[in-house]
C-alpha cells in the first residue's frame, strides 16, 4: 500500500521552504549573498616539495590577508 502523503513537487516546494526559513533563523542566507559577492581560490600545497610556503603560511594568522598584500605588491611593482 503506497499512500504518498505530498506529490515529488509538493515535497520539494516544502523541503526548499523549510531551508528558506532555515537560512533567515541561523544567517545562512547572509553567507549565501557574501558568495555572490566575492570569488573563492583553492591553493594546493605540497608537504614534500613546498614546505617553505607552508611553514610560512602555518606562521601567519591572517593568511588571506597576507597574500593578499603580497599580490597587491606585485601589482604596484609591475602592474597588472
Amino acid at each position: 500500500m503506497n499512500t504518498k502523503k505530498y506529490t515529488e513537487e509538493e515535497a520539494r516546494e516544502r523541503r526548499n521552504a523549510r531551508q528558506r526559513e532555515y537560512a533567515k533563523k541561523t544567517g545562512h542566507a547572509a553567507t549565501n549573498k557574501a558568495h555572490e559577492s566575492t570569488k573563492t581560490f583553492l591553493l594546493r600545497v605540497s608537504y614534500n616539495t613546498e614546505k617553505q610556503i607552508l611553514d610560512k603560511l602555518d606562521s601567519m594568522d591572517n593568511k588571506n590577508g597576507y597574500i593578499k598584500a603580497l599580490i597587491l605588491k606585485d601589482i604596484e611593482e609591475n602592474g597588472i
